[in-house]
């Protein structure tokens, strides 16, 4: 007799899944705004996904096939240049949603998103994605409002490039308190990556802000002090 495998969720358990997920997305940008009807279909297709401590979710060049979302941990989103050094193109917090050009014109990845802590993150898949953009103005407006949001933060990120070190972790410090408040969760390596300068450049130069009561710091944190005095070092 062949034996039936049953699978592991029981009904509740799958509805249960199902209502977290209807929770998340109603507080998710761009998916809060969804009719829940159209929350409901994105739901019956998105799937969680656990990811360790630097494992890749998809690689720069591979074929786009779905919108991302960080449910808890944080992504980052890295290339890997010619000379062996990394630079990180964005910082995904909690709530996020990622692979901003990607998700409108399907087009392979321009980066790799690496897990840079242990994380949860959701996928939709594309062709879904773009079925509630059809049916949904308002959703279609509210994407293209936050991915536009996300092309100007890289843009101004590009700016600085020419900039001296310490305006440029100034405004890497600033950027990322909004996302994750005064005390930012990052190494001095994930900074200097975001940054776009060494270790050592970056580790002096945040000494001088500690030094100058600006900042706090201990392993893998920076706690902006006085985050008005930052902001002044960019004028």
């Amino acid at each position: 007799m062949t034996r039936v495998e049953v699978s592991r969720y029981t009904l509740s358990d799958r509805e249960g899944l199902a209502a977290g997920m209807e929770r998340f997305l109603a507080t998710t940008d761009p998916f809060k705004h969804l009719p829940a009807a159209e929350q409901k279909r994105l739901v019956q297709v998105a799937r969680e996904k656990r990811y360790e401590k630097g494992e890749t979710i998809f690689r720069a060049g591979q074929l786009s096939d779905a919108v991302w979302v960080v449910k808890s941990g944080r992504v980052h989103l890295m290339n890997y240049l010619a000379d062996g050094k990394v630079s990180t193109t964005c910082v995904m917090a909690e709530g996020e949603t990622f692979c901003c050009l990607p998700a409108l014109d399907r087009k392979p990845y321009p980066a790799d998103a690496v897990a840079a802590v242990d994380s949860t993150v959701v996928r939709i898949p594309l062709e879904a994605f773009h079925q509630a953009m059809n049916r949904s103005s308002a959703f279609t407006q509210d994407a293209l409002c936050l991915f536009c949001d996300r092309l100007r933060q890289v843009e101004q990120k590009s700016c600085m490039v020419h900039e001296p070190a310490e305006q440029r972790l100034a405004q890497v410090l600033l950027g990322l308190a909004k996302k994750f408040g005064f005390t930012v969760p990052l190494t001095h390596q994930e900074l200097a990556e975001i940054a776009g300068t060494t270790h050592e450049t970056t580790t002096r130069t945040l000494n001088r802000f500690k030094r100058q009561g600006l900042i706090r710091s201990s392993r893998g944190k920076t706690v902006l002090v006085r985050p008005e005095q930052l902001k002044a070092l960019l004028k």
